[in-house]
């Protein structure tokens, strides 16, 4: 009686092999989360300091004390935090100082996904005062202005359509890893090895009958 081969065997052992390392690296990396928004919008200009930010993520944050931390720096470096910051599922709130002055500020955060990995940015955003009417200081004897009539909507200017445009810009995030398409790659990876090892099954089944054909042939000629 000959052996059987056991290449097939082993070809299936490598592959559930390669399988579980494939999907074992990326489930974790898929867990974790990322900056979707805030309040201010980044890189936007608003005419008044807010008195609170509010910053937005993929998935919900673990709440833990000291876990999470934001400094809001106006231009002198100063951080016009207070008290610490409050979670809320995805989202975390930081209250600011009242009346903060005028300027850009820069927004450095740092919190942490549920699957406990730290994520940390930053980013800014700008405040400018009101600026004063522009008919205060109309020279004398100047014709007003016409009114619009009564139920007419004021068109926007281009100006007027650019800032809004600017000031509602969505901030796509800071990269927190860059692994948002490893699952996708892993799922291509794990299906080009699992059909080559199909193939390479087959092909090692189709050979091993065809010997076993020739072997069974062999031993009926030699028995008569």
């Amino acid at each position: 009686m000959r052996k059987k081969h056991s290449a097939p065997c082993a070809a299936l052992v490598t592959l559930l092999i390669a399988l579980a390392s494939v999907f074992g690296i990326s489930s974790p990396a898929a867990a974790h989360d990322d900056f979707i928004s805030s309040y201010p919008q980044a890189d936007s200009t608003i005419n008044s300091s807010p008195d609170e930010i509010t910053l937005s993520f993929s998935g919900e944050l673990t709440d833990t004390e000291g876990a999470s931390d934001i400094e809001v720096l106006d231009e002198r470096g100063s951080n016009v935090a207070i008290d610490a910051p409050s979670i809320s599922n995805a989202s975390i709130t930081q209250h600011l100082l009242p009346e903060t002055a005028t300027g850009v500020f820069i927004v450095r955060w740092k919190v942490v996904s549920a699957d406990g990995h730290p994520v940390n940015g930053e980013y800014t955003y700008a405040v400018e005062p009101l600026t004063a009417s522009s008919d205060v200081n109309e020279p004398e004897g100047a014709s007003p202005s016409p009114s619009a009539p009564e139920g007419a909507t004021e068109e926007p200017t281009p100006a007027a359509s650019a800032s809004s445009a600017e000031t509602t810009k969505e901030y796509g995030g800071v990269p927190s890893g860059g692994l948002e398409f490893l699952p996708i790659i892993a799922l291509i990876g794990g299906g080009v090895i699992l059909g080559g090892s199909v193939i390479g099954v087959l092909l090692m089944g189709h050979q091993r009958r065809q010997r076993d054909r020739a072997e069974a042939a062999a031993d009926a000629r030699d028995d008569a």
